[in-house]
């Protein structure tokens, strides 16, 4: 397996995406093909950008040192042994 894996570099992506895109732009394929592959392409780029709001947006900021001392006195110890 040592020599027929082969690794992709991060050139290869870049590569690829141009590939992609001179296919929905510049190729000889019917109009339905070619708004296809721009459409994957775009839903692609559409989902990214919203999957890295939701990440930005889920983060929490810190807490007021109130808050935090509240939340600490809110926990309850449970007795029950634990396996």
């Amino acid at each position: 397996m040592g020599e027929e894996l082969v690794l992709a570099s991060k050139w290869d992506i870049g590569f690829d995406v141009v590939r992609f895109l001179w296919v929905g732009f510049f190729s000889s394929l019917p109009l339905w093909a070619r708004c296809t592959v721009l459409a994957l392409f775009g839903t692609t780029l559409v989902y990214g950008f919203v999957s890295w709001l939701r990440n930005r947006s889920s983060a929490t900021p810190e807490a007021a040192p109130e808050a935090a001392s509240e939340a600490v006195e809110d926990v309850q110890e449970d007795a029950a042994p634990v396996r």
